[in-house]
């Protein structure tokens, strides 16, 4: 084999291993969209503020990871319980997988403030 070829299989066969690694990144979501997950695959708590959701999005047919971010207000919210109540519905999607739709949504008009909703999908009729 000639030299050119084997440093092309060895470009090739890096690119390849690589490639996990750099889709494993975390998007950051937009303000006011919504992010409906058909799966929920994997849910990490990063911070005490702060959750990692990777899952496929309706209308994909890949995995996406996505950071949200819960902030706090001492005066007024406290970002732990809304954040544990989204940890309550990632978690039964993730049970269930196909059987339930999660939506999370960046707010703009609460500094930022996911809003986590949970939906049951319609029953496919059958042919």
């Amino acid at each position: 084999m000639s030299p050119s070829r084997v440093l092309r299989n060895l470009a090739l066969s890096t690119a390849v291993a690589l490639l996990p690694a750099t889709l494993a990144w975390s998007e950051t979501p937009q303000v006011d969209v919504p992010y409906v997950f058909e799966t929920v695959d994997s849910y990490v708590i990063k911070e005490a503020n702060v959750i990692e959701i990777q899952g496929v999005l309706q209308g994909e047919s890949a995995p996406r990871t996505f950071e949200f971010e819960f902030y706090s207000a001492p005066t007024y919210y406290d970002a732990s319980q809304h954040a544990s109540r989204c940890d309550r519905m990632a978690l039964l999607a993730m049970t269930r997988p196909g059987r339930y739709l999660l939506e999370l949504k960046v707010q703009r008009w609460i500094g930022g403030q996911p809003s986590c909703r949970l939906t049951r999908r319609s029953a496919q009729p059958t042919p």
